[in-house]
């Protein structure tokens, strides 16, 4: 249900951000969010312009930290994506049921 409300990547990549607050860079979140390090460059200039995060270079890596805005959006996509995985673990059948059915 959450992909369907929610643009999956760039929300993945404030909260891995915000799981990560002692060094989080580009390659590490391209990683950890599953996709490319130039998309997740893109998204990250665009989190960037939204004022939800700010960068900055320490030696060859750009640093990335959430503002107070990002945080408050990083906090609250984490609590909407805890929702749906508990929802969705509510109405997944019992794996000891569908044994029994087979």
């Amino acid at each position: 249900m959450e992909d369907l409300f929610i643009n999956e990547k760039p929300v993945k990549t404030l909260i891995t951000i915000r799981r990560n607050r002692d060094e989080i860079y580009c390659n590490k979140i391209s990683k950890k969010v599953d996709t490319t390090y130039a998309h997740t460059v893109r998204i990250v200039s665009r989190l960037e312009e939204k004022g939800l995060i700010e960068t900055h270079k320490k030696g060859r890596k750009k640093i990335i930290e959430l503002t107070e805005k990002g945080e408050e959006y990083a906090e609250t996509f984490q609590r909407l994506q805890e929702l749906f995985k508990e929802e969705e673990r509510e109405n997944s059948p019992d794996p000891k049921d569908i044994i029994k059915n087979k």
